[in-house]
């Protein structure tokens, strides 16, 4: 169980918590999600970054002999293949995050169609 999760089960015993409670815990999960977000976006752009170099060193082939920067090339090989990886992981830890932070979102039933059920049933009682 993350974090969040026990926040929750401690703060919704089985009667409906005050309205800025609720309203706190979407905040925080709304925020977690921007951070994936934002995570996804740094992981598209280190994963341009290797298609680029690439487009360079083949649009430039004619202009070098590769036998004489082969070390070079080596290098920079090594180096796109370790920003394919960072970019890659990057990209599947936030698609899991965000996967998680949307399946406890809709375990906790925290959306404005709930929230008004809710509190509607209990100005009721």
């Amino acid at each position: 169980m993350t974090d969040m999760q026990d926040r929750i089960e401690t703060q919704l015993p089985g009667q409906p918590p005050n309205l800025r409670t609720t309203l706190a815990i979407i905040r925080t999960i709304e925020a977690e999600k921007r951070t994936y977000l934002a995570e996804l976006r740094t992981g598209i752009g280190i994963l341009t970054i290797p298609l680029s170099l690439m487009t360079i060193l083949i649009a430039t082939s004619n202009y070098y002999d590769v036998n004489a920067v082969l070390s070079f090339i080596v290098a920079l090989v090594i180096g796109i293949a370790v920003l394919v990886i960072v970019g890659g992981y990057l990209v599947f830890r936030s698609l899991v995050r965000i996967r998680q932070n949307e399946r406890l979102r809709n375990e906790t039933c925290l959306d404005t169609e709930c929230i008004i059920r809710d509190y509607a049933a209990a100005d009721l009682d």
